[in-house]
Parts: C-alpha cells; structure tokens; sequence
C-alpha cells in the first residue's frame, strides 16, 4: 500500500480526540487527509479517501514526519556575517518585516518597483496567489515561479492557437475517451493511486493508451504502445505525426473547414517530416510512427496530456508543444466529452480581480516591462495584454494563471542582477525555491545571490536549504495542516476546495499570506489585505455566495461547474483574435515570433552539433519525477531516503559494459560545461544512446554553507546545464532535458563538481 502507516500513535490519557479533515503537509499540492488531533496536536495522518483528492503518495505517509521534523525553520532569522557563512540572528517578526519593507521602499524609490524580482518554488497554492497580488499592487513585473519551468511554453502554444487551454481533459474518460497520449509526463508518480486507476480503468474500458518517454516509466508500464523516442526529438515526431495525418486524409476535414485557419501553411510546414527522416531523428522506427499517428486520429474522442518533459527541451520545445495543440486541433478533438475539454475560466472565486493584473498593467509606477521581455516578448507585460486582447471577446476578464503570460525568464534575472541589463534588480524575495538546485547554470545563480549589486535577499521556506543559505533573512513557513487551503488559487479551471486549518503553527513558523499582507501594509497597500486567510477567502468566494468555513465543512468541500452540453465553441467562437483555431498565429505574429514554429534541435544534440557529439557521444535526460521526493524536496525523510539515497545515472547495461561501469559503481556525468557525480543504475529497457540522470539533488545532510552549501554541487545536473537564451524555448524557459554527455568510472581521490 503506497500510503504507509506512521509511527505508533500517542494517546495521552484524559485528553479529548478529533478527525479533521485538513491538507497534507507534504509538498502544498492540497490533496486530503484525515487527521486525528489531541489536544490541538496532529497525532496520526492518513489518505482522505472520500475527497476526490486523497494524499495516497508514498510521500503522504511521512507527513507526521514531516510536520514534526527537527530540522524545520521555526524562527525569523538575519544574516550578521557574509552572505553563505551560516552566522544568523534569530529576531522577531516584527522587526524582520520593518527592516525588510524599509529596503524594499529605498529599493522602489532609487529604482523603481520593478528592481523587485519574486521568485516561487514548491507549489503553495494561496501564498503563491499572495506573492503576485502583492507584486501587482507593488507595481513589479519581474514574477517568476517554478511553474515557468513546468508549463508556460505549453500553455501560450495553446492560448496562441486557440485561445484556451485542455488542462480539464488531461484523464481518459473510461467508456468515453478512445485514445489517451501521455506526453512528456509520467501521471502514476504526481498523481499516486489515482491516477494509476484511473488508467488502468480507462485501458479496461477500450481506451488505447500511448506514452512517448525515452524511459520505461510507470504510465508506459500500462500503455498499448511505448515510444522510447530520443529526448529532445518530440518536435520531429509531433510534426511527423501530423504529417501522416494530413497525407493520409486522417484528420478532421469538416472541424478544419470551419474552424481551422492556416491548415495550407501547417501542411507546408511539415512536409519534409517523412516518417522515414522522424525514425532517423527520434530513434523511432518508421512503423511505429504511422502506428501511432493512425491510432490517435482514429480513436476518438482522444486526449493529449500536458507535460513537464515537453517544456523542458529548449530550442525543441517550440514545435512540440505547438505540434501537440495542432495535433488536438486537426483531429477535432477540442471542447469535446472524452477528447480535451477546454479549461473553464474560473468564476466560483473571484481570482482575477484579487490578484490585480489590471492594476498591474496600469501601474502608475511601473515604467518598464519585465527584464526577459525584449528577448521573449511572449512573456511580458506586453505580452500578456496582446493576449487579453486576443481573448477579449470571449474571455472579457482575461485568462485563469494569467502569471504565466508574463512570468520571468530565469537566465534574464540573474544578468539583471550581475549585468543589471536590462535595468537593475536590487531584491529577491523567495518562496519555497530551492533554485540552485531547480535551474539550469546553478553557479551563475550562485554568483547573483552572492552579489554586491543585490541589495536584499529574502528566503521564506520550510528548509535551510542551499538557496536559503545565501540568503539575508530566512522566514519559517508554515506547512498544510497549520493553513486553510482554497483550491483554484492558480486560476485553472473553475474548480475549487476549501479545508481548514488542522493545527496551530508551530513555533512562530507564519504563513505565506501574512508576509506579503504584512508587507503591503508597510508599503501603502493598508485596506488592500485582509486581516487573516480565511477572511480573504470568504472575499474571493463572494460569487459563490458561500463562506470559507460553509464550503470546507460540506462532506464533498468542492465546487464543480456543470459539465458542458454542447461544444462551446460554435457559440461564442475560439478566443483568438479571428475567433478560430489559428494553426499559424497571429497572436504570435503580432510578438514578432513565426505563426508555426520551425522545427529544431536542442542546442546541444547528435544532428546539431555532431563535432561536439563526438566527445560527449550519449544523449542524456534528466529530472524525471520520483515518487519519493516532490521535485528538490524531502531529502531529510529518512524513510525516502532509503528508497532512493542517492542520485543515480540511468544507462543500458551494453553502454555500460562498455565503459567498464558496474551497477551501483560511481560515475561522473559529464557535458561541455563540467562534471557532477552520480551512481550508475543498469537500466536495459533504455536505449543504449541514452542517460537519465537524477536530476534537483542536495544532501542535507552534508556540511552546510560555503563552500559546500550541503552538497548542492555534488550531484546536481543541472549545475553543468547551460541556461544561454539562444538555447532557450520561445517563452524563455530553461533547456533542463535533451542535453549531451558522457559518463565514465570516478577514479579514487578525483574531485567533484561543475569545473
């Protein structure tokens, strides 16, 4: 059973016992548990199976654990030494948060609001919607969050193409759904037990499920049909997908007719995508690649997942992610039962006039762009307003996650801060980002947070992680059992849950909405914030004509829209500016981008830079979910740990052979810019071209702060990962998968880390 037992329960004598129906503290993807409380402390965890959400992950049953745990940040602490020396204060709330806002207003005064960057981490749901509220009303662009990394290119490429994205259509609906691709994501491992059933329900009902994964993950465990394509070739086979379809006369002429624009440049597009030059760039063989492309356009309804492996390819992203809403749209598989619902804008709360867009695209003080915007206008304020005015006539209010029309490039933030191109970022305030860990070119990242040039560096988290570390002040959060939670706090979908705070925080651990509350009313925000959560809750769920409190104490504590009757589409049109689908967009025309994307390599690959190739001959993916750890997170679970101690590098036990690499034996993974190292895992369903390396690796447990910063340069791919902009995606995103390397056996006595 994945959710494990905790510890023997404690049972004071005398004193009184509750079952609360709270949020599990794990990693604030808000799925539910039951807890048993006495005496107002949380004794015993497990899955609430009665929500349609239950924490049922192998990491949920380390939530006690974790709620517990002795190396929580408990208190407000200040920097008194050098920056990564680990000499701290421990101070109070009051005074952090004075001395924190008075830097902030020099900072706006000397150079305006935009020298303000935020950066978020581990999903937090209301602190994430706190920080961009607060930036809103601060008047900054420069938002960056994580989820930049995990599916902004995905989500523009379909507000590009056809004004809303299929978020809601990412499960197969038994009996309903004929086909199910899962592409670029790995849905048992985030999604536990449910989504595993869910599945395996669907593959028993008919349904043909088809995962494209360079390894053998657990969805491809279920699949009729694996492709084991070469990372960083899932534009080429999007684009040899559509290919078959078209030649063959597969795709959905009668939708196409009516509702598509640009069919005739697509076909253009993707004529050279023979299936016979798609085996040669993806490693796929010829029938395989018409198998799948029948199968899809065939079975319908049919599904395309979303994917985080998708959006992590660089330069390769751009014609994957368009070629996967292509693929949607040709084959009429848009706004459909079983096929890919159109996300529903949320209307249940009220999130988009909360979190201020307009007035931050109005501010009387912002007087620039963000910093990545002259490079990926996609992703700027000018981007996001070209983007309402595409959807005006269907979504008056604009998108949902409208951050991710304007979250910040991450490589453009460092040269703000070290280059101050293209104007100075003088303060970070971070919110559960570990990002030495999470992004590419961790020693340029290192080199901005160790800088003269930034002025105030602020961490609030639940870890003294090696992010942290660098910090000026550290603030303790509090977890999911010590906040209220109101799903939907992204704006996907209109969905959303309510549960109640389980559990007093421990300590003077705070949570995430009191700092930028607090803050905002040392900054001329007072009126603007209520006084605590749960009253800014029952504010957003105004619409809805129910209370924080009503909604969280219904036996089902959700809110669902009534599933649509009739494709939606044929009455109001698609929100783009022609009110059709544009396969060659004129969205992204308008942003000076191409209307179709061109086909590429990442900017390191066998075909791109075959000389390079010659010296790191394997073809390396990396950071693919485990279901022991949540992204960086969880290394101190000494229970995780035993499941997956260390970082390993996948290869086929041919490679290794070869390179005279034993299972278990330690190895360097190395690419053009150094070497970390990892152990080696014989894996033979990997082609013998390919590594997987473990990728968001620290060690706690190591020394912590300078040099060592708890083993952050140890084993961490994406320290030798390049963040260039000419190796980005056309929203910027980092380039995490589909590099270049080798691997050879450490030698006793040899260093470690990126040279």
């Amino acid at each position: 059973m994945l959710f494990e037992t905790p510890e023997t329960e404690v049972r004071p004598v005398g004193l009184a016992q509750e079952t609360q129906r709270g949020t599990c503290p794990i990693c604030g993807m808000g799925c539910f548990v039951e807890v048993k409380v006495q005496d107002g402390i949380p004794v015993r965890f497990k899955a609430d199976h009665g929500s349609p959400h239950p924490a049922d992950c192998p990491r949920a049953g380390q939530a006690k654990t974790y709620h517990n745990h002795p190396d929580r940040l408990n208190f407000p602490l200040k920097r008194v030494g050098r920056r990564g020396e680990g000499r701290w204060e421990q101070i109070g709330w009051d005074q952090a948060l004075d001395e924190i806002a008075a830097k902030l207003a020099r900072i706006r005064d000397t150079h305006g609001p935009e020298a303000v960057q935020t950066l978020g981490g581990s999903f937090k749901g209301p602190g994430d919607a706190a920080c961009w509220r607060w930036a809103n009303l601060f008047g900054t662009p420069n938002i960056m969050h994580q989820g930049k990394n995990c599916g902004s290119a995905e989500y523009l490429a379909e507000w590009s193409v056809y004004g809303t994205i299929g978020v809601v259509g990412y499960w197969p609906m038994p009996y309903v759904t004929k086909c199910a691709v899962f592409w670029g994501g790995n849905p048992p491992v985030p999604g536990g037990i449910a989504a595993e059933k869910a599945i395996k329900a669907a593959r028993k009902a008919g349904t043909k499920i088809i995962v494209i994964d360079p390894r053998r993950s657990e969805a491809a465990e279920l699949a009729d049909i694996w492709l084991r394509i070469r990372p960083g070739a899932d534009g080429a086979l999007a684009y040899g997908l559509i290919h078959v379809i078209i030649n063959e006369g597969l795709y959905d002429k009668e939708f196409v007719d009516k509702w598509c624009l640009g069919f005739d440049e697509l076909r253009n597009a993707v004529a050279d995508y023979t299936p016979a030059r798609v085996s040669e760039l993806t490693w796929l063989p010829v029938e395989q690649i018409i198998e799948v492309a029948r199968v899809y356009a065939t079975h319908k309804p049919g599904i395309i997942s979303f994917g985080l492996g998708t959006v992590e390819l660089g330069n390769a992203t751009n014609a994957t992610v368009f070629g996967k809403a292509y693929l949607r749209a040709i084959t009429g598989n848009l706004d459909v039962i079983g096929g890919q619902l159109l996300d529903d804008m949320p209307e249940f709360i009220r999130y988009r006039e909360e979190l201020h867009w307009d007035t931050l695209l109005d501010h009387p003080l912002r007087k620039r762009d963000n910093v990545s915007a002259g490079r990926w206008p996609v992703a700027g304020v000018g981007g996001m307003k070209t983007f309402r005015e595409a959807m005006a006539r269907v979504h008056p209010k604009g998108p949902g996650p409208a951050f991710y029309m304007m979250c910040t490039a991450p490589s453009a933030v460092w040269n703000a801060i070290l280059d101050e191109d293209p104007y100075p970022v003088k303060a970070v305030i971070a919110q559960g980002t570990n990002s030495l860990v999470a992004l590419a070119n961790s020693r340029r990242i290192h080199e901005a947070f160790t800088s003269a040039n930034l002025d105030l560096h602020v961490v609030m988290d639940h870890w003294m992680t090696p992010h942290a570390q660098l910090a000026d002040y550290v603030l303790p959060a509090t977890d999911g059992i010590e906040r209220p939670n109101l799903g939907g706090m992204w704006g996907f979908g209109n969905v959303t849950s309510a549960a109640m705070r389980v559990a007093k925080p421990l300590h003077e651990r705070r949570d995430d909405y009191q700092l930028w509350r607090e803050l905002g009313n040392r900054l001329g925000q007072r009126g603007q914030w209520p006084d605590t959560l749960e009253e800014w809750f029952d504010k957003l769920l105004e619409p809805s004509d129910i209370t924080f409190a009503e909604l969280a104490g219904r036996d089902m504590p959700w809110l669902f829209p009534a599933p649509p009757t009739e494709r939606r589409y044929e009455t109001t049109g698609f929100a783009t500016f022609s009110g059709k689908v544009e396969l060659s967009s004129s969205l992204m025309k308008r942003l000076d981008y191409p209307g179709i994307p061109r086909c590429e390599e990442p900017g390191w690959s066998p075909f791109r830079t075959p000389d390079l190739f010659r010296d790191y001959p394997l073809v390396m993916t990396a950071g693919a979910s485990s279901p022991y750890y949540y992204r960086s997170q969880h290394k101190q679970l000494e229970k995780m740990r035993r499941q997956h101690p260390k970082a390993f590098a996948s290869i086929h036990p041919e490679t290794a052979g070869k390179l005279g690499i034993g299972n278990g034996d330690p190895v360097w993974v190395e690419t053009p810019m150094g070497r970390v190292r990892q152990w080696a895992r014989l894996d033979e369903a990997l082609h013998p071209g390919v590594v997987h390396a473990d990728g968001l690796w620290w060690y706690p447990e190591q020394e912590a702060y300078e040099p060592h910063l708890s083993g952050v340069w140890e084993s961490n791919i994406n320290s030798i990962l390049p963040d260039s902009p000419d190796f980005a995606s056309f929203a910027g995103d980092n380039h995490l998968r589909a590099h270049i390397c080798r691997v050879v056996p450490v030698e006793a006595g040899t260093h470690f880390g990126a040279d």
